[in-house]
């Protein structure tokens, strides 16, 4: 089994989508794959350790803002999150 970052992400992407469906384009996904990883590596929902912990080649305060962008403008929706769950 590869246990590289890179497939992990990939695997993490591919469920993702599975759950969300078409409530949340790609681009979404892949960040929100990268926030939850990040949030399991650096074990706080302190925006800015966070940003550190993202698994890829953009600065540290790009990744900050990206995480403030997402965080006021975008409304997640629960439900495929909750119907995951208890699937």
């Amino acid at each position: 089994m590869n246990t590289s970052t890179e497939s992990k992400n990939t695997i993490l992407v591919s469920t993702l989508s599975e759950i969300f469906d078409s409530s949340m384009n790609l681009a979404r996904i892949k960040f929100f794959g990268l926030f939850i990883t990040a949030l399991c590596k650096v074990q706080t929902v302190c925006f800015e350790k966070i940003a550190t912990g993202f698994d890829n080649e953009v600065r540290v305060d790009s990744s900050l803002r990206r995480i403030q962008r997402f965080m006021s403008e975008y409304l997640l929706d629960i439900n495929p999150v909750a119907r995951s769950v208890l699937r």
